[in-house]
């Protein structure tokens, strides 16, 4: 087919070998420049095309619909025509107009040969997420092309959209809307137990200012005083920056499938569902624009007003198969014969608006409670005492200082009615697609949040305004006149703050050494002496009332400890209240309900769902514990609720028990107006010496290091008590993880939303610089006087073999790391392993690290030779039989595109049960056999992977999660030269080097590697071979194999493993444990 462009639109590649001809289309002239090495230009830049002007480029999108690409006629041999708009000379040579190119089309230079069409700078910048253009165009390697600049493509851009798609979502668009799914209508289960009378109308969440100008980057500028703006400004910003992000997973000229055409169902496929990337929920709106395709070009006609409807629909989800990854949609409207479309994923606000709601109303009742606390301290201190006590004073993290004078907020962040100023994400912008955003009605912040709280409607003048007996003014100057005039020390003044900000004068001082003692009877008969010490303390509250943490590295059994915890509390009778038990996700949920099911009866324990939650995502086991209505999940009636002595939810889920007004606050605010209203003229006398009973009396909080704060305080705000008020008991606060594995997902890492408030209270003085700290466990010497721990570092690990444990423990946990699984050394005879036969094994890798493309979730990064020695030692070691059964040998890659690769391979090699998936699924997992594919071996691109936080070098979290998943081997692909960049890497292949767990690449480097001046993987060795290095389960395994050698394996116990060959040893080493915990 003939090409009727214009030639200034136009591109010749022609067949070449050596030089490459930029021609400007109208003087016919042309610029002859050297061919560059392809040690310059990598191969992986092939699938891509530079952008100069604004310092990114554009990669070719994954090929998905054959009509979604430009498809012309085949060019001969000689001469290829297609349209590159985004490889320009700078402004000063071309001003950005297109130019023609001839270049060689091979397999590692070559150029796409799709068609495309030229867009404007002004666009092109438009199309790129936040500061994506202006961060790396500083940083791009330049060439110098007959005296004008030219810069190399950028591996890093985004992929190719034709601008016929993008005109479409640019173009006005009348917005339809599709019928939403069935949610829990609040209001109605409100009004079963209480009228607007009773309870004053939840606040929405207010939309917060911020002007830029809010120190969010550092954890010394959050206290209580800029508590609440500190962590808005976060949440703004992070859903700022989530907006771009949601917007590359956009698709273009994707086929529907018909699943009901009567109810206007249809499916679409979403690569990446199965890991939840793009995120999407049952509920969520997803927006569609139908196309009117030209048959002949397969692209949308030229004119937007005629390659569209018109109608922007705004899709619903209604059905996800997520191990197909197909969604479901209700699409009203749509035109039956028009399936071809535009899909534009957008920020889902439900949960935005529950985590604001969640920081405002911590922050006021923190507030209330610092103001009460101050109060009650003044009172009983002499003005010399006020001023020189620290009490009163809780500034940012760590040793309490004295509050500076309080500012007004509008001083730190402008007005609280001005509009928010982005300067990359424009109003408007927040459902776009990519490129221009839809023109659509433009969206105010307010448009997210919803309005101000309206006021107490239909509640009596006297319960609005406590203390004015009906009048706003009141005349009545006793010491009744209000209740926050009230001179009593409720006892709930403090707890928010102590959960929050906790210092070292909240600690309770020990008086006698603990006998060690724990007179209970356990129904986990396994649990070690940490976790019934960790159980013991809680139940007992012996440390006082703050959060306990309890600190458990992988495999050392935190959510055993939990589940104990909660089964101890809600069956002592003398326990009252009931139990809040969460986690982050639905499946860390799942795995404490699954494991107290065996403890509780249905209609003990309610496993709260949302709404959006489908019952194929929910085990068959679980679904008794849950509560069905209208065909979605729900809350039971009130009774039933209040009479559960357990309830398990995730964290953000835990925002249906605060909307349905089943808090603590709103049931103590309709106990106590109910009596008022029943007996008004006690009402103020009674406000003194009132008690409430609480009905959540516990909050446990499992994987507590991978919630973000906010996440966090939604289910406090559920068991806080008002500040103003005295009740009993005081809520327990516990919380379960490990700062130093994986953290909570967030999309701007320059806030402090990235460090959960399990990661801040420990760091905080009262735990971090505690003479039982983990780092102080080995330098310091416990006595008696000194503040009870409010933690338990657990310390034995029950999963991996103690050569997998040696540089975790050393790195992370102070060597402090026992080994204590008993059937790691099965695999220890595999010939595969090298040096001392440990299983643990680094294999080096010579092949290069291609780009696919960089839209796919985690990275488009992947390495042919790598994936293949991965399968090929997954074959050796089921061939060899020490493992028989697929699924238990794990392979793992940072990086999504070597995902995709390393399962191709699998299945043509016949290995449809290995357990192959992104290395952050692994969370919380394990597995007996894990291969780990770093794929990144070149260190060109380190500094793109850092600042996108790709790939798993200088990832210390990332780095531990994936060397800890192994049970009984592991083994690491990589290039040491590239790895050796992070000194943790650089620690693990030094004790590899050392010990002879070391294979070479037989195939030596890759040719593109030595073009690239990368050195030989064969020739690395260790900078430091200080024996001070040495970690301490390495010495320990060294000694095991001198004693075996000297006196045989008999007479050596399995290494620190308790065995019935030597019970003289396990006796000594229980007696041992028991005069350690004496001393202590």
């Amino acid at each position: 087919m003939a090409d009727d462009r214009p030639d200034d639109q136009l591109f010749q590649i022609r067949t070449k070998p050596t030089k490459i001809r930029i021609i400007n289309p109208k003087t016919g002239k042309d610029l002859q420049i050297p061919s560059p090495t392809k040690a310059a230009v990598p191969a992986a830049s092939s699938d891509h095309v530079a952008s100069p002007a604004s310092g990114s480029t554009l990669p070719k999108r994954e090929a998905k619909p054959l009509h979604a690409r430009a498809k012309r006629s085949a060019p001969s041999s000689a001469e290829l025509k297609v349209s590159l708009p985004d490889l320009r000379l700078p402004s000063s040579a071309g001003h950005g107009k297109s130019v023609s190119l001839i270049n060689e089309h091979d397999s590692t230079s070559g150029i796409s040969k799709d068609t495309v069409q030229q867009t404007s700078l002004k666009e092109e910048r438009a199309s790129m997420p936040k500061g994506r253009s202006q961060k790396h165009s500083k940083d791009l390697p330049k060439e110098s092309v007959g005296g004008e600049s030219l810069r190399k493509p950028d591996v890093y851009a985004h992929a190719y959209v034709p601008e016929a798609f993008l005109a479409i979502n640019a173009s006005p668009a009348i917005l339809l809307s599709s019928t939403p799914v069935q949610a829990i209508d609040f209001k109605l289960y409100t009004s079963t137990f209480a009228s607007p009378m009773l309870l004053p109308p939840l606040a929405s969440p207010q939309a917060p200012a911020f002007d830029g100008a809010s120190p969010v980057c550092s954890l010394e500028n959050l206290g209580i005083d800029n508590y609440d703006s500190h962590l808005s400004d976060c949440l703004v910003l992070d859903l700022e920056a989530q907006v771009p992000e949601t917007r590359t997973y956009d698709m273009f000229g994707v086929q529907l499938g018909v699943v009901d055409r009567t109810q206007e169902i249809y499916s679409l496929k979403v690569s990446g569902l199965r890991e939840n990337t793009p995120r999407v929920a049952f509920g969520d709106n997803i927006m569609v624009r139908q196309l009117i395709m030209d048959p002949a070009t397969k692209l949308p006609h030229a004119a937007p007003a005629t390659g569209s409807t018109g109608f922007q629909i705004s899709a619903v989800v209604v059905a996800i198969d997520r191990p197909k990854e197909i969604l479901n949609l209700r699409i009203n409207g749509c035109i039956p014969h028009l399936l071809i479309c535009n899909i534009s994923f957008i920020v889902q606000t439900r949960w935005i608006k529950s985590l604001q709601r969640a920081v405002t109303s911590m922050a006021s009742q923190l507030t209330i409670s610092r103001k009460h606390e101050s109060t009650s301290i003044s009172e009983n201190q002499t003005p010399e005492d006020s001023a020189s006590s620290p009490e009163h004073d809780f500034g940012p993290i760590g040793t309490p200082i004295k509050s500076p004078p309080i500012r007004p907020r509008q001083e730190y962040f402008g007005s609280t009615t001005a509009p928010m100023k982005s300067p990359s994400v424009p109003r408007g912008d927040f459902f776009g697609a990519i490129g221009t955003p839809v023109r659509t009605p433009q969206y105010d912040r307010q448009d997210y949040f919803g309005s101000k709280a309206s006021p107490s409607h239909g509640l009596p003048e006297y319960l609005r305004h406590p203390g004015t007996n009906g009048n706003r003014r009141s005349t009545h100057k006793s010491s009744h006149s209000s209740v926050l005039d009230i001179p009593v020390k409720y006892t709930n003044q403090a707890w928010l703050r102590r959960m929050l900000f906790p210092n070292d004068s909240d600690g309770v001082i020990q008086r006698s050494l603990p006998q060690g003692i724990f007179r209970r009877s356990w129904f986990d008969r396994h649990l070690n002496h940490e976790q019934k010490r960790a159980v013991d303390a809680i139940l007992t509250k012996a440390y006082g009332n703050i959060p306990f943490v309890i600190n458990g590295p992988p495999g050392t059994g935190k959510t055993k400890t939990i589940v104990e915890t909660v089964t101890q509390m809600a069956c002592d009778p003398s326990f009252e209240g009931t139990i809040l038990l969460c986690a982050p996700s639905d499946s860390a949920a799942d795995t404490l309900a699954l494991r107290l099911r065996n403890h509780f009866e249905p209609k003990v324990m309610f496993r709260l769902n949302d709404f959006s939650r489908t019952f194929a995502e929910v085990p068959q086991e679980l679904l008794p514990y849950c509560y069905v209505e209208d065909d979605i999940f729900n809350l039971p009636p009130l009774p039933e609720l209040m009479a559960c002595k357990v309830v398990v939810a995730t964290c953000c889920t835990t925002d249906v028990l605060v909307q349905a007004r089943v808090t603590n606050k709103d049931l103590i605010t309709l106990e106590n107006t109910m009596s008022d209203i029943l007996n008004p003229q006690l009402a103020i006398k009674r406000q003194a010496a009132r008690k409430n009973r609480l009905h959540w009396t516990a909050l446990l909080v499992d994987e507590a290091a991978q919630a973000t704060e906010p996440e966090i305080l939604i289910p406090l705000s559920v068991v806080a008590p008002p500040p103003v008020c005295s009740s009993e008991p005081n809520p327990v606060f516990v919380m379960a993880g490990d700062q130093y594995q994986l953290g909570p997902r967030i999309y701007d890492g320059s806030t402090t939303l990235g460090t959960s408030l399990f990661e801040r209270l420990s760091d905080r003085s009262i735990y971090a610089s505690h003479p039982l700290a983990r780092r102080n466990y080995l330098r310091t010497n416990p006595h008696a006087q000194m503040v009870r721990p409010p933690f338990v570092n657990l310390m034995r690990n029950y999963r991996s073999h103690p050569s997998i444990l040696a540089i975790p423990s050393a790195l992370f946990y102070a060597n402090t790391l026992i080994p204590e699984a008993n059937d790691t050394d099965q695999l220890e005879s595999w010939s595969g392993w090298c040096g001392r036969g440990w299983p643990v094994l680094f294999s080096c890798n010579g092949g290069v690290d291609d780009c696919e493309d960089i839209r796919i979730v985690g990275g488009g990064w992947h390495n042919i030779r790598e994936a293949r020695k991965a399968i090929s030692y997954a074959k050796g070691l089921l061939e060899s039989q020490y493992i028989q059964e697929q699924p238990d040998i794990c392979i793992m890659s940072p990086f999504r595109a070597q995902v995709n690769i390393l399962r191709q391979m699998a299945r043509k090699a016949g290995l449809w049960g290995l357990n192959v998936g992104p290395m952050d699924a692994f969370q919380g997992l394990e597995s007996r056999f894990v291969i780990l594919c770093t794929t990144r071996v070149r260190k060109r691109f380190l500094e793109e992977d850092a600042a996108k936080g790709a790939g798993i070098i200088n990832e210390p979290k990332k780095f531990n999660v994936a060397i800890t998943r192994a049970k009984q081997g592991l083994v690491v692909l990589g290039n040491p030269w590239v790895l050796e960049q992070d000194p943790r890497w650089s620690a693990f292949m030094t004790f590899c080097w050392r010990n002879g767990l070391w294979q070479t690449d037989t195939a030596g480097l890759d040719d593109r590697m030595i073009e690239a001046n990368e050195k030989p993987v064969d020739d690395w060795e260790p900078k430091d071979q200080d024996a001070t290095t040495i970690a301490g389960l390495e010495r320990a395994l060294i000694y095991r194999e001198r004693q075996v050698a000297e006196h045989g394996s008999k007479a050596v116990r399995r290494f620190m493993n308790e065995t019935s060959e030597d019970e003289v040893w396990r006796l000594g080493r229980l007696a041992e444990e028991a005069l350690q915990e004496y001393d202590e």
